[in-house]
This record gives C-alpha cells, sequence and structure tokens, in this order.
C-alpha cells in the first residue's frame, strides 16, 4: 500500500481533479515565495510513466519513493518530441494494446491507487483529434487527471483546453509569456533542444530559461529532458522549482515496482539535501 508523502514543492496543478477543461473558476495559490524569511520547500518530483498494464503498481511504487507528481504517457506511433527509450515503450504499449480507451483505464486505476497524488496525462495532439477535443477532455477529467500536456499543441492553439505548458531554450519571451498566462499551474521547462533521453550532464541552457521565465511569471517552473541522475536533480533544483524525469524512470521501471522506487528515492534525496 502506498504511503504518500507530503508534496515537496508547490501544488502542480490549480485544478483539483477534474476541472482541466477551463470552465471552473477555482484556483489555488500555487506562487512559490520569494521572501527569503520563508523557508523554502525541497523541489517537487515529477516522474513520468508510460501506460502499461503494470503502470499503476509503479506509480504507487514512484510515489512510494518520493514522487510528488506522476506523468502518464498516452503512447502515440509517431511522438516527435520523445527519444529512443521513450519510444521504444511506446511501441511495446502499443503491441500490448494501450490505446486512448486502456490508457483511460490504466489512469482510472492509478487514480484509485493514488486518490492524492497529482496524474498528468502526457501525449499529442492526433490521439486528441482523433478522440474529439472535448471528449478527451471530459474522459480524463472523469478518469482522475489532475492536468494534461500535450507535447506538440503550442500555446495559443486550442484556448479551451487547459494544460500545462512547455516551453524551451528556443522559445522567444513573447511565447513565453503566453505559455506562461495560458498554463496549469506550472510552467514545463524543455532544458534542451531535441528529443528525451538521458545526457552526460544538465544542460547549459537551463539558467537562462529560467531567469527569461522568472522575468515573466512567479509560478513554480519545473525543469524536465536530460535529467536522470540525482547529481542532475540536485543541479537542477539548484534553478528550478521541480523537475521531471522520464527516460531514466521508464528505463528502471523495466525492472520492477521495487527498483523504481529505490531509484526515485535516489533523486528524492538529492532534491531534499540541494
Amino acid at each position: 500500500m502506498s504511503t504518500q508523502r507530503e508534496a515537496a514543492g508547490p501544488i502542480p496543478s490549480p485544478h483539483p481533479p477534474g476541472e482541466i477543461d477551463g470552465s471552473g473558476e477555482m484556483r489555488a495559490d500555487v506562487r512559490r515565495g520569494r521572501d527569503e524569511s520563508v523557508p523554502v520547500r525541497p523541489a517537487a518530483l515529477a516522474v513520468y510513466l508510460m501506460c502499461g498494464p503494470e503502470t499503476p503498481a509503479l506509480a504507487e511504487a514512484a510515489v512510494d519513493g518520493g514522487a510528488d507528481l506522476v506523468e502518464l504517457g498516452f503512447p502515440f506511433s509517431d511522438p516527435l518530441a520523445d527519444g529512443p527509450v521513450i519510444r521504444r515503450a511506446a511501441e511495446r504499449a502499443l503491441s500490448q494494446g494501450m490505446r486512448t480507451a486502456a490508457c483511460l483505464e490504466c489512469l482510472a486505476e492509478t487514480r484509485t491507487r493514488l486518490p492524492h497524488t497529482p496524474l498528468v496525462p502526457m501525449t499529442y495532439a492526433s490521439l486528441l483529434e482523433a478522440h474529439g477535443w472535448e471528449r478527451f477532455a471530459d474522459d480524463a477529467q472523469a478518469a482522475g487527471a489532475t492536468s494534461l500536456i500535450v507535447a506538440d499543441l503550442p500555446a495559443g492553439e486550442r484556448p479551451g483546453l487547459r494544460r500545462v505548458q512547455l516551453v524551451a531554450p528556443t522559445s522567444t519571451d513573447q511565447r513565453i509569456r503566453l505559455a506562461a498566462e495560458s498554463t496549469d499551474g506550472w510552467l514545463y521547462l524543455v532544458t534542451l533542444t531535441g528529443t528525451t533521453g538521458a545526457r552526460d550532464a544538465l544542460s547549459p541552457a537551463l539558467a537562462g530559461l529560467v531567469d527569461r521565465a522568472r522575468a515573466t511569471t512567479e509560478l513554480p517552473l519545473y525543469a524536465g529532458f536530460g535529467i536522470s541522475t540525482p547529481e542532475h536533480a540536485r543541479a537542477a533544483a539548484a534553478l528550478a522549482d521541480g523537475i521531471v524525469v522520464g527516460s531514466r524512470a521508464v528505463e528502471v521501471a523495466e525492472d520492477g515496482p521495487g527498483a523504481l522506487a529505490e531509484y526515485v528515492r535516489s533523486l528524492r534525496d538529492a532534491l531534499d539535501t540541494a
């Protein structure tokens, strides 16, 4: 049974599960204080997992290890933003029959196991187009999604679909401002150009991206892409309010829930001591 911890960082979404379509007015205060007299909480830790039959148990293990948020990948046959690890995981998931309906069932089972953990489906616009934009939002809401990430849907398009926005080192200041104005609770900073995947070192572009984003918004900034080791986590936490770990988590998850919990715990320890 999962022993959920209090989230280490700011609550990642301003909406409770079920308010992801932009129709609700409820918003929570997710701004991270800048008053140095206020103790700073450790950075938030988000873990990405590909939807599959074993994913609910893996998500529970990730939270047991210290994850504050779980992203659930809905596999797509042509994932432009993803590197070889997540591409292979998507291919495996599709071969297991993990189409949209099955992924929504996976989300619902994960929500049953983790009633208090933010769960954020991450996918591509073509899946929402095929399923129906409003229908997808409604079905994800019913299954327990806290928010959505649509990797290839630029800020400004489909404004009624409330989601976490992504910005990259190549984003203009205007694009960062637009994304920050419409994002759902936190801003996802893509630390590098190119696809997902583990790297030897943290991207040097992150610091500049954080500075430009902080000049635009007080919302929490979570850094992802290329973060895989405790050293990466600690370095990213010195700049951002949280981190997202994907490819390495997917790799470790192949060895089962115990291995994943241990890996996530190593990241959590690094963040707690950053």
